[in-house]
């Protein structure tokens, strides 16, 4: 079974270029192995200017994700969307943006809950880790009478 898997340096530059036609020359392999996930985080960053990245945030954001669960099922448009998002007529230095945490904050964060509801479930404390602030776990502390030097 040959590989035909496309390399997403190949797939952002089609894009750049606002090649909206591409999508009907992919055989069905090729059209599968197009992640639309991976590509919308790669379609909002770009190197170079302030304006140049802020931009392209913007017109991801506008153009394809603002309706993303309504168009998930027409792969077709998805490409079109994301080709009028990202069309710059030149290729774009895309880089990946990770998922960033201090885990330091969130393992100390952890604990503290630990402390408190000994009970809990730990993926439960773990999601309270998560969608808590740093002023929300204070204000908790104070709220405990609890020193925060764990």
């Amino acid at each position: 079974m040959p590989n035909t898997k496309l390399p997403v340096k190949d797939i952002l530059a089609a894009i750049d270029m606002n090649s909206k036609n591409i999508w009907k020359e992919l055989d069905q392999e090729e059209k599968k192995s197009i992640s639309f996930w991976l590509l919308n985080r790669y379609a909002s960053s770009v190197t170079g200017s302030r304006e140049k990245q802020e931009l392209a945030v913007l017109k991801t954001n506008e153009y394809y994700n603002k309706n993303y669960m309504s168009i998930s099922k027409h792969p077709e448009l998805q490409w079109q969307l994301l080709c009028t998002a990202c069309n710059t007529e030149q290729i774009e230095n895309h880089r990946w943006l990770g998922f960033k945490y201090n885990t330091a904050k969130k393992s100390k964060n952890l604990k503290i809950l630990e402390k408190l509801y000994p009970d809990k479930k730990i993926d439960d404390l773990e999601t309270l880790v998560e969608i808590s602030t740093q002023d929300e776990i204070k204000k908790l502390l104070e709220d405990h009478a609890i020193d925060d030097k764990l």
